[in-house]
């Protein structure tokens, strides 16, 4: 070769070290101001609080690790210059709730009311796929549109879904594999996606006075229908109790954390897990002499059901869920013997504790819950059969029956189950019952079990001698007391129908026996599809 070589052109360095670790804590800095103090102040002012003070009142102290912190947006709005949206309107990342690994999206309603860019979204779906692969929880803290207008209207909104298993909708969709629990909180205003990820979440959390939930706001309401109506009018949490699509409804934001920590401490990380038995405080064995004190046996007095509940489980602590729909059913979780149970009862303080859509509603989605999470359930029956009348024929009473016969026959968590007065009709069959998966079926001495409760049955026994006017007070007297001696739940033990009558003091130290065993057994239960492995 020759000739002298052409000397390459020097490149550019970066001005130093110094300069380049500076403008790094200058751009952490942006994103920790989230909207900026004007912003923040007015969050405050509305009785709320900001995304990072959400986390740090969830999550242990220290332990949060911040998922894509530099993520930049733009802001546009019509006649307005663009606004940089700092993390893109919403905070990622991940904790620990006590000492356990908890998945987080907090969206940013300091910027744009929460609504988030591509570049937040991108964040919550990498966040919500670690969750699953990690077989952790994830909590949604929502308070958006999840979109920003700009980016997703037009035909830009044909690429919203990325992928069959991988897009924006619904959130179960893509945690379903790793059957880890997903809390999602309504905290502000959140509509669109937050509505569909409310029906699919396994406890979704709002507050008294300062959140709504609705497929759309106010504005689009009004647009489109022409009805005004304010975010607490169209979906707070008054509404949302009625609907049956918010399990605990608090005081406050702070409350509603508190809340979500206490749910997470009695589910398990993960299916995979196995229940997670603690040591009890409260004796396994403690007799509960005041229960015979609370159930009246006389059928036709009510009682609550909720006074029982807490009289068999460990420190009277339940967390009940959806307490304000359907409240002919109680559902909740607390712990027996260390044992996290599921909770299903029936409530004879209203409705005389009856079966009708609305409860099966709420019995479903609580069952599906336990079943996901691996938690047992205890049946507490106390119930005068299935709703009858026009008006659940007109909500396809029977379609509601037999959803829940199918969701109870699938169930392979232990399902332990104590008759304790009326338990009628087919829904005593599809609520713990052997021939529905009942694992354990015991009753008190004051449980009667039949096709109907003795005077619905004479009404169709006797009512050709009742039109005839052949019926006398005596024979009417004579059938009422046969059937009720044959709808004893002893006869149905003397030929083990049902596993045995037992003492009701005896009820907590009975389930917790039983919990006992099957704990052994969902620890041997390794190969389900459902369970994934345990994380470090």
């Amino acid at each position: 070769m020759t000739g002298s070589a052409e000397a390459a052109p020097e490149v550019e360095s970066a001005p130093s070290w110094s300069a380049l670790r500076a403008e790094l804590s200058r751009q952490r800095a942006a994103s920790r101001e989230l909207g900026g103090p004007s912003a923040i102040a007015a969050v405050h002012e509305r009785g709320r609080l900001t995304a990072r003070e959400r986390i740090n009142a969830l999550l242990d102290p220290g332990s949060f690790r911040e998922l894509g912190a530099l993520a930049t947006g733009a802001i546009h709005a019509p006649g307005r210059a663009p606004r940089t949206a700092p993390a893109d309107g919403v905070v990622t990342g991940w904790g620990d709730v006590e000492g356990r690994r908890t998945f987080v999206i907090a969206d940013d309603g300091t910027l744009a009311a929460g609504a988030r860019g591509p570049a937040g979204n991108r964040k919550a779906d990498l966040v919500a796929l670690l969750a699953r692969n990690n077989g952790a929880p994830l909590v949604w803290l929502a308070e958006s549109s999840v979109n920003r207008f700009q980016h997703t209207m037009g035909s830009q909104f044909a690429g919203v879904v990325q992928s069959r298993d991988g897009g924006r909708l619904p959130l179960r969709a893509r945690h379903r594999g790793a059957a880890s629990p997903v809390v999602l909180a309504i905290l502000g205003h959140a509509v669109g996606r937050a509505s569909f990820a409310a029906s699919s979440s396994d406890l979704t959390v709002m507050t008294e006075s300062t959140s709504s939930m609705a497929l759309a706001g106010p504005a689009i309401v009004s647009g489109a229908l022409g009805v005004d109506l304010t975010a607490a009018e169209l979906g707070g949490a008054d509404v949302h109790r009625r609907t049956g699509l918010v399990d605990i409804v608090a005081t406050d934001e702070v409350r509603a954390m508190l809340a979500i920590r206490r749910y997470l401490s009695f589910v398990p990380a993960h299916s995979g897990s196995g229940p997670m038995w603690q040591p009890p405080s409260d004796p396994p064995q403690r007799r509960c002499d005041e229960l015979v004190g609370i159930v009246p046996l006389n059928y036709r007095r009510a009682y609550d059901m909720r006074r029982v509940i807490e009289t068999v489980i460990d420190d009277r602590d339940l967390l009940e869920v959806a307490d304000r729909f359907a409240m002919n059913v109680s559902c909740g979780l607390a712990r027996i013997g260390g044992h996290p149970v599921g909770i299903v009862a029936n409530n004879p303080m209203h409705l005389a504790g009856i079966i009708e859509p609305k409860a099966i509603r709420k019995i479903m989605r609580f069952v599906q819950m336990c079943e996901r999470l691996n938690m047992p359930l205890v049946v507490l029956q106390d119930q005068p059969g299935v709703m009858v009348g026009p008006q659940v024929e007109e909500e396809r009473v029977f379609a509601y029956v037999h959803r829940l016969a199918e969701t109870m026959r699938g169930v392979t968590v232990p399902v332990i189950t104590v008759l304790v007065r009326k338990c009628y009709g087919f829904s005593y069959l599809i609520l713990g019952s052997r021939a529905f998966g009942g694992d354990s079926v015991v009753a008190w001495p004051s449980a009667s079990i039949s096709l109907a409760g003795p005077e619905a049955g004479l009404s169709t026994v006797l009512a050709r001698e009742r039109r005839d006017g052949t019926l006398s007070l005596e024979r009417r007297n004579e059938l009422v007391q046969r059937y009720v001696t044959d709808a004893r739940a002893r006869s149905a033990a003397l030929d083990g129908r049902i596993d045995d009558i037992i003492d009701p003091a005896d009820t907590r130290a009975h389930i917790a026996r039983q919990l006992a065993v099957f704990h052994r057994r969902a620890e041997r239960i390794t190969t389900d599809s459902k369970r994934v492995a345990e994380v470090p």
